[in-house]
């Protein structure tokens, strides 16, 4: 190895074996990513010395408002709003869907690894994570219409749509 392990790699500590380690137990690292139009947030948080959670979100898509015409190719909303209301039992376990109070749709899966973890076990899951929407995404854009919210749509903030 190029390094003597341990070394630090940015929030990690990486171990002889290559396996990663928050660099402190108070400060576990989060990041994002751009897949498919979305914008993923992870976090990774302490469940004990020997594991973590790895919590992903991102937000869906938004359902149109009812202050905007209906663009030609859009279903009404109560389709949208039904098609959401439907979603819920058809998820895998430990992903989860709701609609936040300005109609943006967001999507929650939480997952345990390991500690330390190998960047392997960290891609996986997420991968994992990505797999499970993608059916979600194109009922959401084919069936009702609602597109990816983009990396604009402000992921863990609101929204500012004004003037429209």
């Amino acid at each position: 190895m190029l390094f003597d392990a341990p070394f630090r790699l940015g929030p990690f500590i990486v171990d002889a074996d290559g396996r990663l380690t928050p660099t402190t137990p108070e400060q576990f690292p989060a990041f994002h990513i751009a897949w498919r139009g979305l914008v993923v947030a992870a976090r990774l948080a302490s469940t004990g010395p020997q594991g973590a959670s790895l919590a992903l979100q991102a937000v869906l898509g938004r359902v149109p408002s009812t202050g905007r015409p209906e663009a030609v190719d859009t279903l009404p909303r109560q389709t949208a709003f039904a098609a959401l209301r439907a979603l819920p039992p058809t998820l895998p376990p430990g992903l989860s869907v709701e609609l936040l109070a300005d109609h943006r749709i967001l999507t929650r899966g939480q997952t345990q690894l390991p500690l330390p973890t190998s960047a392997e076990n960290l891609l996986t899951e997420l991968t994992l994570f990505l797999l499970r929407l993608a059916p979600y995404l194109d009922l959401l854009a084919e069936g009702v219409g609602i597109e990816p919210a983009g990396e604009g749509a402000g992921a863990l903030g609101s929204v500012n749509t004004w003037p429209g």
